[in-house]
């Protein structure tokens, strides 16, 4: 299994968050990269979603606190479905599902009614995390910022099966997958392949 940095290739806190699903276009292979509340929050301080040293406090109160911490990853979850139906939407140019909005809609009001703002502009919520569902308020907070204006440049991997978006900033913007080691070998070995075969035939 990969490590969680290696997977940071999203170029956005909240894509990356949404990749912590390998293989999601693909049953067989799916495989939860935050699987436990403690894989989440080591994952939102390996994507700097938390600041260095507040994960092993958030740790600690996920430990003294076990069923507030499986609710925060049923939430984290939520967020992240209704980020990959949204996501979806964008990079295919539809319209997004009622349902994922609310998702989102009701997480981030969560996390607006709790955030105060930082003293300088322009104006930003700002959230300590102090428990670990304030990791899922953060993500809410990053992922409006982000789908107020989906940038151009997001993307989804075209390797089959894998489906993890990022944001192409190629010089040429025309990036195919989520990277050319993986997704992109594996495409030049299938083409490979079939050229091969119809060369043979």
């Amino acid at each position: 299994m990969e490590t969680t940095a290696s997977a940071l290739i999203g170029g956005h806190v909240v894509l990356d968050f949404a990749n912590t699903i390998a293989w999601r276009l693909d049953e067989r292979r799916m495989a939860d990269r935050v699987s436990d509340p403690a894989a989440l929050l080591a994952w939102a301080g390996a994507s700097g979603l938390l600041p260095a040293g507040r994960v092993d406090a958030l740790l600690a109160v996920a430990a003294a606190e076990p069923d507030s911490a499986a609710d925060a990853l049923r939430s984290a979850r939520r967020l992240r479905t209704a980020l990959h139906g949204l996501l979806d939407s964008a990079v295919d140019g539809g319209p997004p599902r009622r349902e994922d909005l609310t998702v989102v809609h009701g997480l981030f009001l969560d996390a607006w009614h709790r955030a105060e703002f930082a003293s300088a502009l322009p104006l930003r919520p700002e959230l300590t995390a102090r428990v670990p569902a304030d990791v899922v308020r953060l993500l809410a907070l990053e992922a409006t910022e982000l789908l107020a204006g989906p940038p151009a440049a997001l993307r989804r991997c075209q390797g089959p099966g894998c489906g993890w978006f990022f944001l192409d900033r190629s010089r040429s913007h025309t990036r195919q997958w989520c990277r050319t080691g993986d997704c992109g070998n594996r495409e030049r070995v299938r083409r490979h392949y079939e050229r091969s075969r119809g060369a043979r035939g």
